[in-house]
């Protein structure tokens, strides 16, 4: 993805209005929709499943297309799931957090269930194979926009400067895969990048797969 400079306010009123169109789009899909589009997701990321066996997943809000099957699915292969949590001192910034079908849950201050957070279920993020991240937009070449919030951003640029969220720095030996998800009708012609934007490795819809170089 090419490098991009500061957005101009006019970049900026384009990204919130498309921000606002994109999600009303999503929130429109019926329910059998929403549960089509899940399944076919599954068939989509099936490779990307097979070869990770630490994943980062989300529980959808907000419309967002579902990553259960792949996260029920990775459960029967035996493998590790991780959802993410609101960091409690470094605001705007995600851990990820083991996530058993047994997790106690509680919701943040979003009303998004997150697993209770201890010291014995953080994943460090270098652990972690694939990262699926849930978006609002994306288009053909693979530019992708989120809620606003920067959470992923902020949390996912530490990866860049070798750093862990909330650890001491020390060189990172391996990088998870960042997998955009997202409806196939959340697709349009382009999207302006901010240079904050971290770059997605694939996005997925129920239809196919970009596969960003």
């Amino acid at each position: 993805m090419a490098n991009v400079a500061n957005l101009s306010e006019h970049e900026q009123a384009t990204r919130r209005a498309l921000r606002t169109s994109l999600r009303a789009k999503r929130n429109a899909l019926t329910l059998a929709e929403q549960q089509t589009a899940a399944e076919g997701l599954l068939d989509v990321a099936q490779s990307i499943l097979n070869d990770s066996h630490i994943i980062a997943a989300y529980l959808p809000n907000d419309g967002e297309i579902s990553p259960q099957c792949l996260i029920n699915k990775a459960w029967a292969q035996g493998k590790t799931i991780a959802l993410p949590v609101l960091h409690p001192f470094h605001p705007y910034t995600l851990l990820f957090v083991e996530y058993r079908a047994d997790s106690t849950m509680t919701n943040n201050r979003y009303g998004i269930p997150e697993p209770r957070l201890s010291a014995n279920n953080i994943i460090p993020v270098h652990l972690l194979d694939t990262i699926f991240v849930p978006l609002v937009g994306f288009d053909v070449k693979g530019n992708r926009m989120g809620m606003g919030g920067g959470f992923y951003d902020r949390t996912l640029a530490y990866l860049t400067q070798q750093q862990r969220v909330g650890y001491t720095p020390e060189p990172i030996l391996t990088q998870p895969n960042l997998i955009g998800l997202a409806h196939s009708v959340q697709q349009i012609d382009a999207i302006p990048v901010a240079q904050w934007d971290i770059p997605m490795s694939h996005i997925m819809t129920e239809q196919s797969c970009i596969t960003i170089a």
